[in-house]
């Protein structure tokens, strides 16, 4: 049996966080990764804000490595259309090189689990995870091959589905608080931005459906679109079928896919927004990403968040080793960390998704207030990014 300090199930961009961060702090540890990377993951593939912020504290060098990684587009632009006829420019400033990088997470995972220290962090990848067991004097993980290992505390980064987050927190799913998507990728697109600004439309089928074209570096487009995972079904809305017909048939879209190649099979995922109403820690575990239910409603990034809470999470660590307690009562105020860097930013977004479902009070609210956004977003985007 191997014995170590912490255990961190899931090598995405939280769990590898995570995992950096302990490096950093000169914390040994085990990784566990049912995959051998780089592996495929269905994601919308766009970073923005904590991403940013994440690799800084992680190491500078990182940061400007990302930066440099011909791999990974960088913008100054998202355009957020709310109708045909209305839309929001967020646009970061002229000092500044980014708001927005477009980068498939066959890539950027592999980029971050490249960096993981040979010294610290132990790698368990093409192994995952068969059994999860509480004992008084640790958690006991038992790997598919048979090897098992007991941790003074587990990290669970094993994403949307999590295991630790079902076994050890008894969390369950609650679909009002989770979005589900649906994701392709198309070449030869034509007359798309040349500052390659990000495009995400509203277009409503009795809710808002979230429509997202993202350039990539290789010469293809990532197509996604996605709803509420409650009120896709209350519809009864096929999110596959919609996305066909808006690329066919929407007159700011259909052009430019008229001669296009669908280059993949269309694909679908999960992601929670449902941080509030989760545990994210308790005896001898901490959750971080989407076991923590960390993505934001309104614009559907979770990778950022992620990775600021494996940052966090690394911390709480470092101090409960200092104290050798991992207790319930000693993890408790992770959460409360959690709650204080992102609590405003995430009830936000919720409250924007509510009122996205009135579309005609959503479009009036937002040119209202379009001019005075546009103003102060790169202030905010500075304070939550780099």
């Amino acid at each position: 049996m191997i014995k170590t300090d912490v255990c961190i199930i899931g090598a995405g961009p939280s769990g590898t966080s995570t995992s950096l961060m302990l490096s950093k702090m000169k914390i040994s540890h085990y990784i566990v990764d049912k995959s051998i990377f780089p592996r495929d993951k269905t994601c919308g593939d766009g970073l923005i804000l904590y991403a940013y912020k994440s690799l800084l504290q992680i190491d500078e060098k990182l940061f400007q490595a990302f930066l440099k990684n011909p791999k990974f587009i960088h913008s100054k632009k998202i355009k957020l259309y709310i109708n045909d006829n209305l839309n929001v420019n967020i646009q970061e400033s002229q000092d500044r090189d980014m708001v927005i990088t477009y980068a498939k997470r066959f890539d950027f995972d592999y980029f971050l689990v490249s960096h993981l220290s040979k010294k610290y962090a132990n790698c368990e990848f093409g192994n995952g995870l068969k059994k999860i067991t509480q004992l008084k004097e640790g958690v006991l993980i038992k790997l598919k091959d048979g090897k098992e290992i007991l941790a003074k505390v587990v990290v669970g980064a094993d994403g949307a589905n999590s295991i630790i987050s079902r076994r050890l927190a008894k969390n369950t799913t609650n679909k009002s608080l989770t979005s589900t998507f649906v994701n392709a990728y198309f070449k030869d697109v034509v007359e798309l931005p040349k500052s390659n600004e990000a495009e995400i439309r509203l277009i409503y089928k009795k809710t808002p459906l979230f429509f997202y074209i993202f350039p990539l570096a290789d010469g293809t487009v990532n197509v996604s679109l996605g709803a509420r995972t409650d009120l896709i079904k209350k519809y009864d809305i096929n999110l596959l079928e919609e996305a066909k017909s808006i690329l066919k048939k929407h007159k700011k879209i259909a052009h430019k896919f008229k001669n296009a190649t669908l280059v993949n099979s269309w694909r679908g995922w999960s992601i929670p927004f449902d941080f509030n109403s989760k545990k994210v820690s308790g005896d001898r575990f901490l959750l971080v990403g989407d076991a923590a239910g960390l993505t934001n409603a309104f614009y559907k990034e979770g990778v950022g968040t992620g990775m600021m809470s494996g940052i966090i999470c690394a911390k709480k660590i470092n101090e409960c080793l200092k104290e050798n307690n991992f207790s319930e009562s000693s993890l408790a105020s992770y959460q409360n960390e959690l709650k204080k860097e992102f609590r405003r930013l995430l009830t936000f977004s919720i409250i924007m998704v509510k009122m996205a479902r009135s579309k005609y009070i959503f479009a009036a609210m937002v040119k209202l207030f379009k001019n005075r956004f546009q103003q102060k977003a790169p202030n905010f985007i500075k304070r939550k990014s780099y």
